[in-house]
């Protein structure tokens, strides 16, 4: 009996202070409290619910009296648009999350609670530090801004240890992000839209990418009209740019004018498309134009992918098969 209520009790203290347990984003953070102690924060976050609350470790090194410090305690990391069109970020403290001593002695450390924001039109990060010990928040300085994916996997070292797990799955994270930057390849969004007349487009949009920078698309528009289904196609210039929260700003630019009919025959103005995405390819807004109108978009969320590329695409087409793998 003592057995079985010690691993009920175990496993309701793993539920409680759940950490991230895979590698989704990373943040680096300094900041400085009043006695002039200088300390350096890495964020290890897992993937968002749909609720915008993730799993999310924090380690902090700083030093003092010569003595070097690394402590961990775990975090629900939130993420929300704000009606401003800023994004905030919160790091809070899970309920009594036990702070672990990882190196240095005779630590006594209040856990940290980060709340920084985005602001949509500069980029600019700014936002706050705070504990529990009553002293006032201090400013944080975000410094994942101009750092590239080498520097960040040189942080891996300062933080963990090479015989940790996390430290496995950090340089797996890292490494994976410098192949995908050199090497070509192909990438493919589904996009949503209403005309202005109530029409529904659907947009299958396919492009290469290498080092930062999108070569070619190909984009399909399927919708339907006095009761037929037309498809039209055009190629398009691709280009994106990585913002200061690792999110990613798309544009999609016809090449021409020149629109090939798929399946019946249209007269079709090529799209414009611009939208952005999150560091994981997630979408978070964008906006279709042309030469008579403009609307939202909507990420089109795909349950099979074959079923919905052969909407576009018939089964011997080089693109559809290279989806599907």
């Amino acid at each position: 009996m003592k057995k079985i209520l010690f691993i009920g009790f175990l496993c309701s203290f793993l539920i409680l202070f759940s950490q991230a347990k895979n590698v989704h984003y990373t943040d680096f953070i300094d900041f400085t409290d009043s006695s002039g102690v200088e300390y350096n924060c890495m964020m290890i976050t897992d993937e968002h619910g749909d609720d915008g609350r993730a799993d999310a470790t924090v380690r902090i090194l700083y030093n003092t009296d010569d003595n070097e410090h690394l402590i961990e305690f775990y975090a629900d990391c939130y993420y929300e648009k704000l009606k401003n069109g800023n994004t905030r970020i919160s790091f809070i403290p899970t309920a009594n999350t036990p702070v672990k001593i990882i190196k240095g002695k005779d630590v006594s450390y209040n856990p940290d609670t980060f709340i920084y924001e985005i602001d949509s039109k500069t980029s600019k990060i700014t936002g706050k530090q705070s504990d529990k010990s009553n002293s006032p928040p201090v400013p944080i300085f975000y410094r994942n801004v101009g750092m590239s994916t080498e520097e960040r996997m040189e942080e891996i070292d300062k933080f963990y240890f090479r015989a940790e797990p996390m430290y496995g799955l950090l340089k797996k994270f890292f490494d994976k992000k410098m192949n995908d930057a050199n090497k070509i390849n192909s990438y493919y969004d589904a996009l949503g839209w209403f005309g202005s007349d109530g029409t529904a487009y659907q947009a299958f949009i396919v492009t290469l990418y290498k080092n930062q920078q999108f070569l070619n698309g190909v984009v399909r528009i399927r919708y339907e009209k006095d009761g037929e289904i037309k498809i039209v196609e055009y190629d398009a210039n691709c280009d994106l740019v990585v913002q200061k929260d690792d999110s990613i700003s798309i544009s999609i630019e016809p090449k021409t004018t020149d629109v090939r009919n798929i399946k019946g025959n249209a007269s079709y103005s090529p799209d414009s498309f611009s939208y952005t995405v999150d560091a994981n390819d997630k979408f978070i807004s964008g906006k279709q134009s042309d030469d008579n109108s403009t609307a939202d978009l909507s990420y089109i969320k795909i349950t099979n992918r074959s079923e919905f590329a052969l909407k576009f695409y018939s089964e011997k087409d080089e693109i559809y098969q290279k989806y599907l793998k």
